[in-house]
């Protein structure tokens, strides 16, 4: 999730625990030519967001192979996450991400590069082909199978579906009927009752959160309290969370990136809130980092966030 799963907000995440596993922003593996892996702010780790894995895009297999090679050097790096599920179009017309699921002899040969340079763990990052190909995914999948990663994140929706419709959680069940690699799912999971509800009706290996966590980042410590123990906890303090967040930002990011992530940030987080375009206005008023800071933790204590599910209502 490019602009929101930067070392602050996977920071924010570890903090209110829960979480399992976490991902850095979507990384060029043609950029890592040219910048050193130390110094790359997009491979930046927090504090406590562990294990983390590094999310590649690219197409080719030598410059994935390059990318590899030297972020082996990293320790805070536990694995790897090829991207094939971004679908935005001037991402997707360099011949990356969901445009390489048509093309599953070339995904067999980026794993396979990947695999010749690492020991660590290999995962996929998946969508639906276009007009939900069945037997297309069911090619990548034995690709998946017959090279052994560790685990796929598939989101059953395809390029053209955007988020206008439902996610198909069936092609999920479907795939766990055919297939032993690991499954994490995605798509559609606005609250721990939704994640209980995708674990029993499709079979998969666990749930991934993208924007309920964009929105709520303690949606993942409410499920697992919920999985194990059926209850939900009480919500943190927003206000708390605003400020810490801010401090996140200034500790691992970039002067110049503060007000821009945060601002992002804001977008998803102020729809806990019924009055979030009135809010996102009214912090837009305030002027620089600072104040836009004060006036977001002033709002978020005017009223009680939104019951779950916590579906997103701005675009």
């Amino acid at each position: 999730m490019v602009d929101i799963t930067h070392p602050a907000f996977r920071e924010l995440v570890a903090r209110l625990e829960g979480c399992n596993l976490f991902f850095t922003e979507m990384i060029s593996t043609k950029a890592l030519k040219s910048i050193p892996p130390e110094r790359d702010p997009y491979l930046v780790p927090g504090e406590s967001d562990r294990p983390l894995i590094a999310q590649l895009a690219g197409s080719s297999p030598q410059e994935f192979e390059m990318a590899v090679g030297r972020i082996e050097k990293l320790p805070w790096i536990s694995g790897y996450n090829i991207n094939l599920g971004c679908s935005k179009g001037h991402i997707v017309k360099y011949g990356w991400v969901s445009a390489l699921v048509d093309q599953p002899s070339a995904v067999r040969e980026i794993i396979k590069a990947v695999k010749g340079v690492t020991k660590k763990s290999i995962s996929i990052k998946l969508r639906s082909p276009s007009g939900h190909n069945m037997k297309r995914l069911m090619e990548l999948f034995e690709v998946f199978e017959d090279e052994a990663v560790d685990f796929v994140i598939f989101h059953p929706r395809s390029p053209e579906d955007g988020f206008k419709r439902p996610a198909r959680w069936g092609e999920l069940k479907e795939i766990k009927k055919r297939f032993s690699v690991k499954v994490l799912g995605s798509g559609d999971v606005f609250s721990p009752q939704d994640a209980l509800r995708m674990l029993e009706e499709t079979g998969v290996d666990g749930v991934v959160f993208a924007r309920g966590a964009a929105i709520r980042p303690w949606i993942i410590r409410d499920t697992k309290e919920f999985l194990e123990k059926g209850v939900i906890p009480e919500p943190p303090s927003l206000a708390e969370l605003v400020f810490q967040f801010s401090e996140f930002l200034k500790r691992f990011l970039p002067e110049k990136w503060w007000e821009r992530r945060f601002d992002t940030f804001l977008r998803w987080f102020l729809q806990n809130f019924n009055h979030a375009l009135y809010f996102i206005k009214e912090v837009k008023k305030a002027k620089g980092f600072e104040e836009k800071v004060e006036k977001a933790a002033e709002l978020v204590e005017r009223e009680p966030p939104r019951s779950y599910p916590v579906v997103p209502f701005l675009p």
